[in-house]
């Protein structure tokens, strides 16, 4: 259907869906290349970049527009827990999905507490990985689901929704007082990379001022409970 001017109705128009820019790091090409046809099958999703090893990840995290990064652990180094740290002193808010074929609740557990937003293993169904892709995209966790169920409850990041263990330390030493300079000197970063955390923080809980952010903080210490500070119910 046409309007008088020969355009398109406005009922017709196509409507923009956003894509999500995936960038994989694997250091086997036969694997980047069927994660890339994985990835591009699904509306929505394109691959925006490749990386082979932990120096190319860092400089492609650089050069190349993404939403999400697609990681495998065992690269050449720099890789594993320490090539995510680094990650996560430049790139606080990039989500993180780690692909590995080690499924191993210790190997988990390094990957989440060094930042990673997601673990999934390499042996699960393609459905599976498209899933966890979007979720963890969006913000959320996901944790490969045989071993969801194993992860101790304090290694497990999804008792803060969209926190991740960096930002949860802070958070921790927010609580105990500490200023921007003493949390950079114990976790070794910038001042400004620590203050980036607490904005990052403020966003995904819902916080209008630093004051809050450290009175939550402060209440999460003495309750062990994730609230929403608006309703005061457990966070969801």
């Amino acid at each position: 259907m046409t309007n008088p001017d020969g355009g398109l109705s406005p009922l017709f128009k196509a409507v923009s869906v956003p894509v999500i820019r995936v960038l994989i790091a694997d250091d086997h090409a036969m694997v980047r290349d069927g994660l890339r046809r994985i990835i591009e099958s699904e509306p929505g999703l394109r691959v925006s970049g490749q990386a082979v090893d932990g120096n190319s990840t860092l400089d492609r995290l650089c050069d190349t527009p993404c939403d999400i990064l697609l990681l495998d652990l065992n690269m050449p180094a720099p890789n594993g827990p320490e090539l995510i740290r680094q990650i996560r002193d430049y790139r606080t808010d990039l989500p993180i999905l780690v692909l590995t074929m080690h499924n191993q609740p210790a190997v988990a557990r390094a990957a989440l507490k060094a930042g990673a937003s997601g673990f999934i293993a390499k042996d699960n169904d393609p459905d599976v990985l498209l899933h966890a892709l979007r979720q963890v995209a969006s913000g959320k966790r996901f944790i490969e689901p045989r071993l969801a169920g194993i992860l101790e409850p304090g290694a497990q990041v999804g008792d803060a929704p969209g926190l991740t263990e960096r930002e949860i330390e802070v958070l921790r030493r927010l609580a105990a007082g500490e200023s921007n300079s003493e949390i950079a000197r114990a976790l070794v970063l910038s001042e400004k990379t620590i203050s980036t955390h607490k904005t990052n923080l403020m966003a995904k809980l819902r916080l209008g001022s630093l004051a809050e952010l450290v009175r939550f903080a402060d209440e999460v210490r003495k309750t062990g409970t994730w609230f929403d500070m608006e309703s005061r119910r457990p966070w969801k």
